[in-house]
């Protein structure tokens, strides 16, 4: 039985985990926290947090939500349902942890695979195991990622702090002291929100102004049916226009330009931007990224009440009570929190298996954001975040599980690179603020599970009535059949292929990764 690792226990490591077990693989996940959930363990949650997806949407495909959720689940009930996730499908047992992986490294015995050297936090104990593939799930917010600002020795001596947003305790403990918040996604909104009821002066500190989307528009219609279709998704330009799209991007053109502008003027409205001053510069439909995210609760009726006052600028450096904006402007502060985002990478992955895969700007050059084909057995799944990480991961697990075994027939490696940098050149020429290390697949999910499942020879339409598939949110529990349909598709096979683990091939030979 092959041996598969696994780093990380978020949504990303848990589906990987139980898409190899179901496989016939033996299964070893590691993860740092004690418990199981990412960016939704206990360590990671700010007061608050909730999912920007609505409960039916955030779901794996054969395992929905509890019914009684409310419609944006809190970060403590995602929590609860991944950990009911993975007792339900015997990733409990394999999970290590409280444990750090330090490193991970190619084999010494010279078989394919890699070494993977980590440490138990409770006592210390390192161990050193080897797997015949590793997959890396730590995630694209694994990192909080604080600026380095100089002063911060005096700001701190001189009683005040600084500290990320997933640091963030309960709003009363800011409460009477002058906030500022840094950034403008969704946990700097969130944390401002909460801030804003309790300190005596909360500043929002943002670079530029984004789009913020409503749980509802025009108060009735669900935000699902605005942003989670495959009809949606069509109203951006991708970079491989064909059949429906094609037609919409040239002589539909108006129409798309109007439906967007319509868009917002609704959010202009709803938030009450041009009150608030916050509309943003950009058009939307060139800025939606993985940035793109819910109003928090409260937060523009704040602005508009004076309860957060926002500053345009870029945090330079601090003073004792006070933090220095870049053109000179200093913003009295007692507590600092930067909702500044986090940092992609793997700094545990050997120096010359790193240095294949990331280039100098920190992006990752991954054929389908899984694998490298000049790093075979080493694999990333959670490295494609979309609008439905759940269902982008899973389909992913499953893609990286049947290339394992033999089942997926990959491009050479030059298809492969070359698909990679072309992919990355659009994304820098015409969404630059979608790059986001090449991991953002914001807003073409359903362009890219196409694309798994044409590799998989899988159906791309899961119903028979395409018509309601393109223009409804998505339903993930339509791709529930998708390894039946697979196995289904095995089982016509005559003789079936031998797994490439089996025969000990290095997948490179094969053209893959």
């Amino acid at each position: 039985m092959s041996r598969i690792g696994i780093v990380g226990a978020g949504l990303s490591g848990l589906v990987t985990a139980k898409t190899f077990l179901e496989e016939g693989f033996d299964v070893t996940v590691y993860e740092t926290e004690d418990e199981v959930g990412g960016v939704w363990a206990r360590a990671r949650r700010y007061p608050g947090l909730s999912t920007q997806n609505p409960r039916d949407t955030y779901a794996f495909s054969d395992f929905p939500m509890p019914a009684a959720y409310p419609d944006f689940p809190s970060g403590e009930q995602v929590q609860a349902y991944l950990a009911a996730y993975a007792d339900r499908f015997g990733v409990t047992p394999r999970l290590r942890l409280g444990t750090r992986v330090d490193e991970v490294s190619r084999r010494l015995d010279g078989r394919p695979g890699w070494r993977v050297r980590a440490t138990r936090l409770a006592d210390g104990m390192a161990t050193a195991d080897d797997f015949d593939w590793v997959v890396i799930c730590n995630g694209v917010f694994s990192a909080p990622y604080l600026p380095d600002l100089p002063g911060a020795g005096a700001f701190a001596a001189a009683g005040s702090r600084a500290m990320h947003s997933t640091a963030f305790g309960a709003a009363r403990d800011v409460a009477g002291k002058r906030v500022v918040v840094v950034g403008m996604a969704k946990s700097a909104c969130d944390v401002a929100a909460a801030a804003a009821g309790e300190a005596a002066e909360t500043t929002l500190v943002y670079r530029r102004a984004m789009w913020k989307m409503p749980k509802r528009f025009f108060g009735f219609l669900h935000l699902k049916y605005v942003l989670t279709t495959r009809f949606s998704e069509s109203l951006f330009r991708y970079r491989e226009l064909r059949g429906f799209e094609r037609g919409l991007h040239t002589v539909g053109k108006p129409f798309v330009w109007l439906f967007w502008r319509g868009i917002e003027r609704v959010l202009r409205a709803t938030h009450g931007l041009d009150a608030c001053g916050l509309v943003p510069e950009e058009r939307i439909e060139d800025v939606v990224s993985c940035n793109l995210s819910l109003a928090a609760n409260g937060f523009y009726e704040h602005v508009r009440a004076g309860r957060i006052r926002p500053v345009k600028g870029e945090p330079a450096r601090f003073h004792p009570g006070a933090l220095e904006l870049a053109d000179g402007t200093r913003v009295p502060a007692d507590v600092v929190v930067f909702g500044t985002g986090f940092r992609q990478g793997a700094p545990f992955l050997a120096a010359e298996a790193l240095g294949r895969i990331v280039d100098e700007e920190g992006t990752f050059h991954l054929f389908r954001n899984v694998l490298h084909p000049d790093v075979p057995r080493l694999a990333f799944v959670g490295y494609n975040s979309s609008l439905y990480s759940q269902l982008t991961s899973e389909i992913a697990a499953r893609w990286l599980a049947r290339h394992a075994l033999g089942e997926v027939a990959l491009p050479p490696r030059a298809a492969m690179l070359a698909s990679v940098e072309a992919r990355l050149a659009w994304l820098k020429r015409e969404r630059p603020g979608g790059v986001a290390s090449g991991t953002c697949l914001v807003p073409f999910t359903f362009h890219y599970v196409n694309d798994l499942l044409a590799d998989l020879g899988a159906r791309t339409w899961r119903t028979r009535n395409r018509l309601r598939e393109f223009l409804m949110p998505v339903d993930p529990s339509v791709y529930a059949d998708l390894k039946a349909e697979l196995d289904a598709k095995r089982a016509r096979k005559a003789p079936p292929r031998e797994p490439a683990l089996a025969r000990g091939e290095a997948t490179v030979r094969e053209g893959a990764g």
